[in-house]
């Protein structure tokens, strides 16, 4: 179907599934409960994505086999986290030098899977410089870069996405979430800032910055962005480059795009947008249950896309370098291998709710 018709019926199953909606909304049926989206299989189609924990979301699953038949995409995807770091090896960790692009899920025979996930599996591995692996994104680095370890000084760790400025403005902004930089809504305005995070040793000496503005965090109505700014003390240097280059443009998640990104648990890996417009994404924080609407679905290349520890990191296009999303949060379950898939913020969302756009080179 088209990307209108796939719309269309979203909307309908969540009409007619309004009463396991609202409990998932609600927390009743635990986080991530029930998520309704438009699926990417590229090339201009599109379908229904129905993602859920075993509860809510299997009580709808056989209407939305009945409203998109084959273009209806389910997966149990258990409980979506925000991906924060937590000092530990993780069980998700990637090595960026051995991941085989080529090598498909052997559950899943590949005439199985959407174009999307098949163009994945056949695209040339990206080059994979030392700078990017996830032991050096961890450490102290001087200058600060994408992909760095970073929180504020409550926080144990997350990710730098990059680099934003505001019109007139001198100051320059780091750009994360905000349960990576204002400790989900609990960190005072002017608060320090670390990196590395307090998880990869980082210390009050280490301070590159000060907590300047986080878009809050909702309870009583969905929210779209989980994002923050800190301010960078005048002598910190920066360099706003990703793997591949300047990104300073940005582009809509749309039509099976092949994407990157720099994190500091996974280092550089690649992805495909698999879901879109995806309504709520519900994620335990401090506060309680709080649920995303027009959320982004990245289905990693092999294996997990991101682990805890890369939220904040800026999720791009690598051919035309432009920016996707903001990556926040992560299942875990469905996904290649069942490693998981990851959710992001659509960018343009992001940079609007703080007033900012990315910083050039």
């Amino acid at each position: 179907m088209d990307i209108q018709a796939a719309r269309e019926t979203k909307q309908e199953l969540l009409r007619t599934a309004a009463t396991a909606l609202s409990a998932a909304r609600t927390g009743d049926a635990g986080p991530g409960g029930l998520l309704v989206g438009v699926r990417v299989y590229g090339g201009g189609r599109y379908g229904l994505a129905v993602r859920h924990d075993g509860t809510a979301g299997a009580e709808v699953a056989a209407r939305a086999l009945e409203l998109a038949g084959e273009d209806a995409d389910v997966l149990d995807v258990g409980v979506v986290r925000a991906l924060v770091g937590d000092g530990g090896p993780s069980t998700q960790r990637l090595d960026p030098q051995r991941l085989d692009p080529q090598r498909l899920d052997p559950g899943t025979p590949p005439a199985d899977r959407s174009p999307v996930e098949r163009d994945l599996a056949g695209a040339p591995t990206p080059a994979r410089p030392g700078r990017w692996a996830a032991e050096v994104l961890q450490r102290r680095e001087r200058p600060l870069r994408p992909g760095l370890s970073v929180a504020q000084r409550a926080v144990t760790a997350g990710t730098v996405g990059g680099f934003v400025a505001r019109p007139g403005d001198p100051t320059r902004y780091l750009l994360s979430n905000n349960h990576v930089l204002a400790d989900s809504d609990r960190a005072a305005t002017g608060s320090a800032v670390l990196q590395p995070g307090s998880a990869d040793g980082g210390t009050a000496a280490d301070a590159v910055g000060r907590l300047s503005v986080a878009v809050p965090l909702q309870l009583a109505s969905p929210n779209v962005v989980d994002a923050a700014l800190a301010a960078l003390d005048d002598d910190v240097e920066i360099d706003p480059t990703y793997p591949v280059g300047a990104v300073t443009t940005t582009t809509a998640a749309d039509d099976g795009l092949l994407v990157e990104k720099v994190g500091r648990t996974t280092g550089l890996t690649r992805g495909a947008v698999t879901a879109i417009e995806l309504d709520g994404v519900a994620v335990s924080y401090p506060s309680g249950v709080v649920t995303f609407d027009d959320q982004v679905e990245v289905t990693g290349a092999d294996g997990a896309f991101s682990a805890g520890g890369d939220s904040g990191s800026l999720v791009y296009d690598p051919v035309t370098r432009a920016a996707v999303g903001l990556l926040f949060a992560g299942s875990e379950r469905g996904g290649t291998g069942g490693a998981g898939l990851t959710f992001c913020n659509p960018v343009d969302a992001v940079l609007e709710a703080l007033g900012v756009h990315l910083l050039a080179p």
